[in-house]
C-alpha cells in the first residue's frame, strides 16, 4: 500500500501484494482523498473538535456561516475574491461626455470613479436646489443591487451630491453652486451590492 496516486496527493494505493482487506483499502482511499476535498461542518466549533491537526491547504464548508475557509498552516482562513477592474462602459446622458471611468470590484465591494464633462448649456440652480438630472449610466457589473445610492461629485469648486439606482442611472440631485457649461465633474462612490 505505499504506491503514491499518480497526481502527487499522497493517496496511498492499495496494491495486490498487500494482505486482502476490503475495509482496509476503503480506509486507506478514504483517509488519502478526503483531506483534499471540501469536508462540510455545522460550525466552526464541531470543525474544531473533528479536525484536531489540520494540515495546510484543507478545505471545510461551515454550514451556519456559509463560508468556505482554507487551512494556511496555521489558522482558518476564508479566501479574498479577486478583484476586478473596468475602464469601459459608462454611458453619458445628454449634455454630458465621458472623460473617464474606473471601477473596482472585490466580492460584494464596489468601488467607481466617473469623470464626465457637462457639455450642455449651465445648470442653473432653482431656489436654492439643482433639479434633478441624470448624467450618465453605469455598466451593469457596477450597480447597486439592492437599492438606490447616495455619492457625491465635485469639480474643485462647485461640488454636491448624486444618486445611483438598481438601473445604474447617475442622477445629479445637490449643487452648491450653478454649473457652467465645459465643467468637468468628478463622481465617487462605494458600496455593497447584495448578489
Amino acid at each position: 500500500m505505499t504506491a503514491p496516486d499518480k497526481y502527487g496527493q499522497n493517496v496511498a494505493i492499495w496494491q495486490m501484494t498487500d494482505p486482502p482487506s476490503i475495509p482496509g483499502a476503503a480506509q486507506a482511499l478514504a483517509d488519502g482523498i478526503i483531506p483534499h476535498t471540501v469536508m462540510w461542518f455545522a460550525s466552526a466549533s464541531q470543525r474544531g473538535a473533528t479536525l484536531t491537526a489540520p494540515e495546510e491547504g484543507m478545505a471545510t464548508w461551515l454550514k451556519d456561516a456559509n463560508r468556505l475557509d482554507i487551512y494556511n498552516g496555521s489558522a482558518w482562513v476564508t479566501p479574498e475574491p479577486s478583484l476586478v477592474t473596468s475602464t469601459t462602459g459608462l454611458s453619458a446622458a445628454a449634455g454630458f461626455s465621458v472623460l473617464d471611468f474606473f471601477g473596482h470590484r472585490q466580492g460584494k465591494v464596489v468601488s467607481i470613479d466617473l469623470y464626465l464633462t457637462r457639455t450642455g448649456g449651465k445648470l442653473a440652480l432653482v431656489n436654492g436646489n439643482l433639479p434633478d438630472l441624470v448624467a450618465a449610466t453605469v455598466p451593469s457589473a457596477w450597480r447597486p443591487t439592492h437599492s438606490t445610492i447616495t455619492g457625491c461629485w465635485d469639480n474643485g469648486i462647485v461640488h454636491g451630491g448624486f444618486v445611483i439606482g438598481t438601473d445604474g442611472i447617475v442622477t445629479l440631485r445637490t449643487a452648491n453652486d450653478d454649473i457652467d457649461g465645459g465643467t468637468n465633474l468628478r463622481f465617487h462612490i462605494t458600496f455593497l451590492r447584495t448578489t
